[in-house]
């Protein structure tokens, strides 16, 4: 293997699951009040009809339609008042000609009618009901199979669950939901200068970022199973990889990608059991030192040490091959702007270029941001990145440029 001889960004995710394939399908069943965030592995299908039966949307009278034509405050219809539908009652009753009968809102509509009047175009004298408003075919009612038919599907495999996701699930009674098996990660900061909260810092030391972005990051389709801070020592970095790889699906090494006198990720990674690095180098800015390798079926990277680096190989590789494993349907969270400024790239390179947005005269404007590599105040003035690709010099000022959220 030659060293940083570079991948290209495109040919990421076909390596990886050429080399551990059993990365594909992790599935497992979560009960519907714990799947919140979940991604679905399956379609899901409606096994009966929302609603399952015709039922009313508002308080008031079940009647025939035709016979309020011409109702009027002045010169109201009459109907016979035959009773009364209870809430979540299976009703039997039939309506006959000239006849009401009273139905809440949700409850079932009898046989016969084919229209609700509201409770306020209603005046009851004895058994005796004046509706002072004519109501057309099927006003106020919900048909059986209106919101969902029978077989529809609901939702796609990909789709997150969201709460209003959950609602309509638990209205078709499915309680039980196929999802992705969430997958397990390890952070390792490494370095001797990485402090973290609990040591005391002094000069020259630098406080743990990585452990914390990414772990945030991870969870929105995965779990952090450990993160821990290592010092530059050879054997107690392959020790603690060892480790993570019997507790992790997903190791994650910040620093230590590089070709400095300390970079240990790559020699570690190939002293595992059936350890093999097979990425050492990607074509993009930041990023390019990346190392991608794997451990019998479990997937490494090592990443770059500075935060704003790390945060991009991590959203570009890691994220997004996760997001396709899932299937995921809004995987590309974006919009566009107007670019505020000519933009230069590095030839043969993706470069991946921190921006803020601001609003002008109703339009999105998007200004780079720029500062020196391992600048972390990087992350909290940029809100997105655009993508310039390798086969371009840089972008004109006024250019209409696609932005990605972080």
């Amino acid at each position: 293997m030659n060293f940083l001889k570079v991948t290209d960004i495109d040919e990421i995710e076909e390596l990886i699951l050429k080399k551990i394939p059993s990365l594909k399908g992790k599935k497992e069943t979560c009960k519907l009040e714990e799947s919140l965030g979940r991604v679905l592995c399956e379609n899901i299908v409606a096994s009966v009809n929302v609603p399952e039966f015709n039922r009313s949307t508002v308080d008031g009278y079940a009647i025939k339609s035709k016979e309020s034509l011409g109702a009027s405050q002045g010169i109201p219809a009459f109907f016979t008042i035959k009773g009364e539908v209870l809430m979540g009652e299976n009703t039997s009753k039939k309506l006959e000609s000239g006849e009401a009968i009273y139905v809440p809102t949700g409850a079932m509509i009898p046989t016969g009618a084919d229209s609700m009047i509201m409770i306020e175009y209603c005046e009851i004298l004895e058994d005796t009901l004046l509706v002072h408003k004519p109501v057309s075919s099927f006003e106020n009612i919900m048909l059986m199979g209106e919101d969902v038919k029978e077989d529809d599907v609901i939702l796609k495999k990909g789709s997150t669950i969201t709460p209003e996701n959950i609602g309509a699930l638990a209205s078709l009674g499915i309680y039980d939901l196929p999802v992705f098996k969430k997958f397990k990660f390890s952070i390792i900061s490494t370095g001797d200068e990485i402090i973290g909260e609990d040591e005391e810092y002094k000069m020259g030391k630098i406080r743990d970022v990585n452990s914390y972005t990414l772990s945030l990051a991870i969870q929105k389709f995965g779990v952090v199973v450990e993160k821990k801070i290592v010092k530059d020592n050879f054997d107690t970095i392959l020790e603690e990889v060892k480790k993570s790889t019997e507790k992790s699906d997903i190791v994650l090494i910040s620093g230590g990608s590089s070709a400095g006198n300390y970079d240990y990720t790559s020699k570690v990674i190939s002293l595992l059991d059936e350890g093999e690095v097979f990425i050492h180098g990607i074509s993009i800015k930041p990023g390019k030192p990346t190392i991608i390798g794997k451990s019998n079926d479990k997937l490494i990277f090592g990443l770059p040490g500075h935060p704003i680096s790390s945060m991009v190989v991590f959203n570009i590789v890691v994220k997004k091959l996760i997001e396709n494993l899932y299937f995921c349907e809004d995987k590309d969270d974006y919009y566009y702007g107007t670019l505020s400024h000519n933009l230069h790239s590095t030839p043969g390179r993706t470069t991946y270029q921190m921006i803020n947005k601001t609003i002008e005269n109703d339009d999105i404007v998007i200004n780079p941001i720029f500062g020196k590599s391992g600048m972390t105040t990087l992350m909290t003035k940029s809100n997105g990145y655009i993508i310039l690709e390798s086969n371009i010099e840089g972008l004109e000022k006024g250019s209409r440029v696609k932005v990605y959220r972080f």
